[in-house]
């Protein structure tokens, strides 16, 4: 492949090569044809400028002689032009004579514009006298010596001055009209020269192109042919054929390459082949295991269903409580104010039960939106946990379950929402005495791991499975063995979860079946907590 390539690339190159010269050298002829036909036009141009410039000097000088022959003839000074206005615009326009030759001279560039230099300092100088004499005539009109002005007069045209200014300036007018003729002249033949071989060239360059193109369709036409029938029989599906050798030796490699391309693809066939089925059999393993995971998300939606119904049931039974206490406190006529403040503290506790519920289910909701509402400050781990154990203490006594407290530790403190930490506690002490057998123990341990600190509740009862230590922090779930010991909705756990991870901590649930089980809580130690929004 490489060698065809280099091959073909080879003529390719110089046919190219050779149509970029010729381009090359066209572009080049007509643009230094265009830059001399520019500088004709600019040639014109400044031999124009000069040419107006010598013609207004003329036409001022004359304007000026006139005027004082004619306020002579007259011997009227006021007849005579203002001596300083004259003498400006002649001045002016000697200034404007030497500034179109200087123009001239630099855009041309040769030694002709010193002969005009030299002819306006004359013309210049000659101006002068006409500027002086014309001074002289006004003066002696105005003091009225008109023969004088008279004499000065026919002394200026007796002196020369008139006819060499008129010779020298005629004979540069001459001259500029013959640089601006020659100019014209020479931008009008080169233009009719290019527009003469520009056809020509164009018509070169064309049939240059033809023959090049032509030579190159010729020797490739048979060879992309043969590659072409290979082609369209190789997407046909029919990998047996063959392309036959070809006679330009830049494509014989590819004709072998397009040969030995289809007999890989025979070969990769037959290995596709071979991945459809692992494929298949793949996918009839990932379908497997989204079967699995459905099967999961249906026991899921199950769980939700019984909580939902139990849920419902925690609500309709202090509501049906309140409701009876109600119906009781109202039919009650004769009854004494004890007996209606017992009723009415019933219907308090049942409202209390239900608020928490709601309050549970609230803060769940609030905590999975990252809105958990913690009302933080320092908390002293050793002092709830004396609280909770308190609290407990009456219950423990009653189901004959021994709970052992841990040793305070003063640097116990984490940031945290007392409250809701002596809820975790209450939650997880409440399902160690639950789940333990009469005459066991509860032991709470309190300690340092690294920057957190860690409490652990361990009882010695039913113990759970993996896999429900696994799923029991999964809102809706409840265990196997939950419903023989005691009823519940299934939100304590997750309740417990939400308010450990609300403060930057961990919980996890572990133990055998029939040997107990453990509940540990990590939570950050107050230098390494982060706020809580």
């Amino acid at each position: 492949m490489v060698q065809i390539r280099t091959r073909f690339s080879r003529k390719l190159h110089m046919a190219f090569a050779s149509m970029l010269l010729v381009t090359l050298s066209l572009a080049w002829y007509f643009m230094d044809s265009v830059k001399w036909y520019q500088y004709d036009i600019q040639r014109i141009s400044k031999a124009n400028e000069a040419l107006a410039a010598y013609q207004e000097l003329s036409n001022l000088t004359l304007q000026e002689l006139n005027a004082l022959s004619e306020a002579v003839d007259l011997g009227q000074a006021s007849g005579a032009p203002d001596a300083q206005r004259s003498a400006a615009r002649l001045r002016g326009a000697i200034s404007r004579v030497r500034q179109g030759v200087a123009a001239e001279m630099a855009f041309i560039g040769n030694t002709n514009g010193i002969q005009d230099l030299e002819i306006l300092v004359d013309i210049e100088r000659l101006t002068e006298e006409i500027i002086s004499a014309g001074g002289v005539i006004r003066g002696a009109l105005e003091e009225g010596r008109t023969g004088d002005a008279s004499a000065e007069l026919s002394a200026l045209r007796s002196s020369g001055a008139v006819g060499q200014f008129n010779t020298l300036v005629e004979s540069a007018l001459q001259k500029k009209e013959q640089e601006a003729l020659g100019a014209e002249h020479e931008a009008i033949s080169l233009a009719e020269y290019i527009t003469y071989m520009l056809p020509l060239f164009m018509t070169i360059l064309a049939l240059f192109t033809v023959l090049l193109i032509s030579f190159f369709s010729r020797n490739l036409t048979r060879s992309v042919s043969a590659l072409q029938e290979g082609a369209t029989a190789f997407a046909d599906g029919d990998l047996d054929y063959r392309i036959p050798k070809l006679r330009e030796s830049e494509f014989v490699r590819l004709g072998e390459a397009f040969n030995t391309m289809a007999r890989e693809l025979t070969n990769h066939r037959a290995e596709l082949h071979e991945a459809n089925i692992s494929l298949e059999t793949t996918i009839l393993e990932r379908t497997s295991a989204l079967q699995e995971t459905n099967r999961k998300l249906e026991a899921m939606d199950s769980n939700r269903r019984r909580l939902l119904a139990d849920i419902s049931h925690e609500l309709r039974t202090p509501l049906t409580v309140i409701l009876g206490e109600a119906d009781i406190a109202i039919r009650g006529e004769g009854e004494t104010g004890s007996k209606h403040r017992e009723v009415f503290q019933r219907i308090r506790d049942q409202a209390d039960h239900t608020t928490r519920l709601v309050d549970d289910l609230l803060f769940i909701a609030r905590a999975d939106s990252g809105e958990p509402r913690l009302k933080l400050r320092s908390v002293a781990i050793s002092g709830v946990l004396q609280a909770v154990c308190a609290d407990f203490g009456a219950r423990a006594e009653k189901e004959k379950v021994t709970i052992e407290n841990p040793e305070p530790d003063p640097k116990a403190v984490v940031l945290g929402d007392p409250g809701r930490l002596r809820q975790v506690f209450n939650i997880l002490l409440d399902n160690a005495l639950r789940y333990s057998n009469p005459g066991g123990k509860v032991e709470i341990g309190l300690s340092r791991q690294g920057d957190d600190i860690r409490v652990t509740f361990r009882d010695h009862g039913i113990g759970l499975t993996e896999e429900e230590a696994e799923q029991a922090f999964q809102r809706f779930y409840r265990g196997s063995k939950a419903e023989k010991h005691a009823r519940g909705t299934g939100l304590g756990l997750p309740v417990a979860k939400a308010i450990v991870e609300a403060h930057k901590g961990r919980i996890s649930l572990s133990g055998k079946l029939g040997e107990g089980a453990t509940a540990t809580v990590e939570i950050p130690a107050k230098g390494r907590l982060r706020a809580v929004a």
